[in-house]
Parts: C-alpha cells; sequence; structure tokens
C-alpha cells in the first residue's frame, strides 16, 4: 500500500534519534533508580552495622563493670587466691550477645615507688589489671550483616596503704580543737568530715585528705564552745591560713568556690571529697565494722578477707581468759602455751607472765577486773611469738565489773624475728608505765579502747582523784582503738583527747611518738569524754608521727585500707 504522501529520510533519521534518545534515558534512569536502591541498602547496612556497634559497645561497658564490681567484691570478701579467682571470671549473661573475649589480666604486683598524686613520696604494694572485653551481638538483623564487634579495655589500679604511715587516721568522723598549740607532722586522713579548730594555733606540716567535708569549727552536736585560733594547712613549702584574705571568715567546703579556692591556697595539700578524695576501707566487706578485726575468731561465720584481717588469726601467742577466770595459752597451731617459765633466780620456783588484779576507772565509773600481760617476763620467758603478734580476750564473768587488759613493765618490748611487737585484743587496754622506750621496736597497740595510766600510777589511790597525781610518761607505737562518738551534747574529746586518762597530769609531759588510729566505736569502754574532777586533768602533750614507721616496714600485722582506681581507658579498634 502506498502512503498518499512521501515520507522524507530527514523525519525517519528524526524518528530513530529521538527513539535513541528514550532508549538512552530508559537505561539512564534504569541505572539511576538501581544506584539509589543500592544506596538505599547501603544506607540500611551502614545504620545497622552503627545501632548494632551501639548496642555491642554498651554491652562491653555493662561486662567492664562486671568485671570491676567483681575485682571490688574479691578484694573486701576475700579468696584464697584474688590473682586466680580474677583469671577466672565469666562474662555476664545477656541476652543476644556474646562475649568472644572477656578477661583480667594481671600486669603488675609489687612494691612501686609513688611519685605523684595523694601518695607521692611513698614505697606502696600495688597491683595494676587491664580488663578486655570484645562484645558481639547476635541473632536477628545483625545476624545479615558482618560486624567484628566492639572492644573496649579498662586500666585499674589497687593500692594498699598501711595505716602506720599517717599520724592521724579517722574513720569517719574527725574533730580537732586543741586548747595549746599544736603541730601534726604526718599525714591525716578522715573518712568522713573534719572537723578543726584551736584556742592558739594548729599547723598540719603533711597532706591532709578528707573523704567527706572539711568544716572550721566545732560539731553541732558536741556541746562546746567555739575558738578562733589559727588552722594552717602546708603547700609542702609553706603554711596558708584557712582564714580568708578578704576577713570573711574562714575558706571550708561550703562556699562555691571550694574546689579551686582550696587548690590554687595549698596546691593540694588539703583535698576533700570536692577534689574527688574517696574513703580508704580495710579490705573487709564493707557490711562489717572495722570492730571486728580486733573481736574473737568466728571460723563459721567469717568471710576469708576478715578471717584475714582479724588479729586472733594472725597471733602466734593467744591468752585467753575464759568465763571460769581460768587463763590459758595457745601457739598459732592451737597447741596449748605454759603462762609460766622457771625463775632464773630461784630455782624450782616459777614466774607467771599473767596475774589478775581490780582497778577503779572513773570515766567508766566501775571497777575494772584485768589480766595484766607483763611484757618483761614475757620477753625473758622465751614465750613470746616469733612472728611478734599477741591477742589476748578476757572473757570472764565480771559481776558488773569491766573485763580488761593491762600491759605493764613495757618499756622495753619482746622482740621477733622479723622485727616489731603487736598487742590486740577485744577488750579495752590499759598502758601503765613507759612503753617500747628502751631499744624502741616497731610496736602496734590495738584494742576496744586504749588508757593511757603514767609511771606514778597506783591501784589503791584510783578511786581517790585527789591522789592521782601522774608522773612523766613516754608511749611509743602506733595505736588503734575506738571512740565514744560525739552526740547528744557531748563531745568525743577530739583527737587531743584521743588517748584516755584517769590522773592529773597539769604540767606533766605525756611524750607520745608514734600513730593515732580510729577505725571503730567502743563497744565496751563506753563511758563519755569529761574533763576535770574527778576524771583527770590534761597533760603537755609532746605528740609526734614516728617517721621510722613511714617506710617499707611496719608493725607485725599491721592493717591496710585499701584504694581501688580506674587509671585509663581506651576503645580498641574494630575488629581488635
Amino acid at each position: 500500500m502506498r502512503l498518499p504522501f512521501p515520507i522524507s529520510s530527514k523525519w525517519q533519521h528524526r524518528r530513530g534519534l529521538a527513539l535513541v534518545m528514550v532508549l538512552i534515558l530508559g537505561v539512564i534512569l534504569l541505572g539511576m533508580a538501581g544506584a539509589a536502591v543500592r544506596m538505599a541498602q547501603q544506607q540500611t547496612h551502614t545504620r545497622l552495622r552503627y545501632e548494632t556497634y551501639k548496642h555491642e559497645f554498651l554491652a562491653a561497658e555493662t561486662a567492664l563493670q562486671t568485671a570491676y564490681a567483681q575485682l571490688q567484691f574479691l578484694l573486701t570478701h576475700g579468696a584464697d587466691d584474688v590473682a586466680a579467682q580474677m583469671a577466672a571470671l565469666a562474662p555476664p549473661q545477656l541476652e543476644g550477645y556474646q562475649f568472644p573475649r572477656f578477661e583480667t589480666v594481671l600486669l603488675s604486683d609489687g612494691l612501686e615507688s609513688v611519685e605523684s598524686g595523694q601518695w607521692s613520696g611513698l614505697m606502696l604494694h600495688r597491683l595494676h589489671y587491664r580488663m578486655d572485653v570484645t562484645a558481639l551481638k547476635v541473632g536477628g538483623a545483625a545476624d545479615r550483616i558482618d560486624h567484628p564487634g566492639a572492644s573496649i579495655s579498662q586500666h585499674v589500679e589497687i593500692t594498699y596503704i598501711p595505716l602506720y604511715l599517717f599520724a592521724i587516721f579517722y574513720d569517719p568522723v574527725m574533730e580537732i580543737a586543741p586548747g595549746p598549740f599544736m603541730r601534726i607532722q604526718g599525714r591525716v586522713h578522715a573518712n568522713g568530715d573534719m572537723y578543726v579548730q584551736s584556742d592558739n594555733g594548729l599547723d598540719f606540716m603533711a597532706p591532709v585528705t578528707v573523704g567527706g567535708r572539711i568544716r572550721q569549727g566545732r560539731h553541732v552536736q558536741s556541746g562546746q564552745s567555739g575558738s578562733g585560733g589559727d588552722i594552717r594547712f602546708s603547700t609542702g613549702e609553706s603554711l596558708i591560713s584557712m582564714r580568708r584574705s578578704d576577713a570573711n571568715g574562714w575558706l571550708t567546703n561550703e562556699d562555691e568556690d571550694w574546689a579551686g579556692a582550696a587548690q590554687e591556697r595549698w596546691a593540694g595539700g588539703l583535698r576533700d571529697q570536692s577534689h574527688g578524695v574517696t574513703p580508704l576501707a580495710l579490705p573487709i566487706p564493707p557490711t562489717i565494722d572495722p570492730h571486728a578485726i580486733i573481736e574473737r575468731s568466728d571460723p563459721a561465720n567469717d568471710s576469708p578477707a576478715l578471717q584475714q584481717e582479724k588479729f586472733e588469726n594472725k597471733a602466734g601467742l593467744r591468752i585467753e581468759v575464759r568465763p571460769n577466770g581460768q587463763a590459758v595459752g595457745y601457739d598459732a597451731a592451737g597447741r596449748l602455751v605454759p603462762l609460766t617459765y622457771p625463775d632464773p633466780d630461784r630455782p624450782g620456783q616459777t614466774l607467771s607472765i599473767v596475774r589478775f588484779s581490780e582497778f577503779f576507772d572513773a570515766r567508766e565509773n566501775t571497777t575494772i577486773r584485768s589480766i595484766d600481760i607483763d611484757l618483761d617476763r614475757l620477753r625473758e620467758s622465751g614465750l613470746s611469738p616469733g612472728n611478734g603478734i599477741v591477742y589476748v580476750a578476757n572473757e570472764r564473768q565480771q559481776n558488773q565489773r569491766l573485763p580488761a587488759v593491762r600491759l605493764v613493765n613495757g618499756a622495753q618490748l619482746p622482740d621477733s624475728i622479723g622485727g616489731g611487737f603487736t598487742v590486740a585484743c577485744p577488750n579495752p587496754v590499759y598502758v601503765q608505765g613507759d612503753y617500747n622506750t628502751i631499744q624502741p621496736t616497731l610496736a602496734l597497740i590495738a584494742a576496744d579502747a586504749m588508757t593511757i595510766l603514767s609511771n606514778a600510777w597506783q591501784d589503791a589511790r584510783s578511786s581517790q582523784y585527789a591522789q592521782r597525781i601522774a608522773g612523766t610518761t613516754t608511749v611509743h607505737a602506733v595505736c588503734m582503738q575506738g571512740t565514744v562518738p560525739t552526740a547528744d551534747g557531748s563531745y568525743s574529746g577530739g583527737v587531743e583527747n584521743y588517748f584516755r586518762l584517769l590522773e592529773q597530769w597539769q604540767g606533766v609531759d605525756f611524750n607520745f611518738r608514734g600513730s593515732i588510729i580510729n577505725m571503730w566505736e567502743s563497744q565496751q569502754a563506753r563511758g563519755r569524754w569529761r574533763y576535770g574532777s574527778p576524771l583527770y586533768t590534761a597533760p603537755t602533750r609532746n605528740w609526734s608521727w614516728d617517721p621510722a614507721l613511714g617506710g617499707l616496714n611496719g608493725p607485725p600485722g599491721a592493717p591496710r585500707v585499701i584504694e581501688l582506681r580506674k587509671t585509663g581507658w581506651e576503645q580498641l579498634a574494630l575488629g581488635s
């Protein structure tokens, strides 16, 4: 069939070109559509991988926190081998996640010279751990993508700080308000708040750390009046007062600019919770009263950590006064040890290292029925334990009288194989006369409460205040005891009255070198602090920290507090 009109070749060419253009455009559109699909798929994949990684990262952090908490638990509850227990830790059970890597690696364990921070200049036992975790999300959409998991690492540091490194250590609240000028030579730490004031000046010559808040003045419950004597803390080079230069009172934790102003003023010489200071606790369960370390051993109920810290379990010689009044000695293996020995001057006769006595305690307002430990005879007898730790428990039925332990003739102490001598007991301790003054050794006394009886003390005059006139006395030891806390308008007595006294000491020297440690509330000697007749008057306090205790060695069995902190964190490369 012929068309009624002719079609030119030019028109046919244009129709062909248009068709080609349509085909090219179609290909382009198809390509763009495919690219868009692929881009959408890629974006979906990227978003899914990001969401997966984000969840894996949170799971890894959860696993690290779990490992850190388990480390805290092991340190305070104890284990036969903490390092092995840490190496055997298992990852948490989190639904939808696997932990192909979960390990705690001990990097170092030993003595370390501290070059910076709170413990700068000390040689301390430190452990460094690295905790490595990789978390991998499994199941659901996570299985549709290739993802290496999230890997993170946390470094932690465990520091053991012997209590004898402190001139003063209080748990929880510390109060100090001396009348005469007082200078504190060594480190000071309070786990809770610290109340400071003075009548005639108070200088702290070494770093002071407070786990709570630093306050100038009296505790509101003390029932005592305030005073305005100066208080100065050390920068390491000079002493700077707590007084504000603008005469607007004192610089304390209650001020808005406290943290920065304190750092600027004392260069780290005075720090509290605002500067990151935390309480330093014994390595025992936090629910346990620290008083437990001087109490009798209870293997059926004591945690492994508490068993390790109890003095009775450390003792090489244990002296027990049974309820019937019989005194019995045991060695570390539980074998009977005689408490008598042959008299070197009288053949056929024996001497006893213990005796029973009674005297009146005006603060407790009761008669004390004591077992006296003659330390000179213990030294002479050869019965003193090789490890230097003696534990004494007086459980005698007292008929309303207070059971106690008295240390007599202690000017020269027994020594031990490793050096030093420690006495611990769950009862109040009375130290009569000079202690550790002849060939002094590293000494520790730990008790429910501690009362110093001077060289002039006589039991027969104990109930007659007018005749209780003190004589110059010297004590050289690390001392751990409890106090009766400030409450209901009654003052604890503060650091200045840490040692309980029962004599008229005015004008008489009481010389003390050592550490003052308050770790618990007294449970047996509950008499509150009072001053003057019929209790006591204050001595001339020649007190100082013993720098010989600041080295690697201390008294045998001396407790340590523990500091656990995170020191570094890193996010490992994907897939590493």
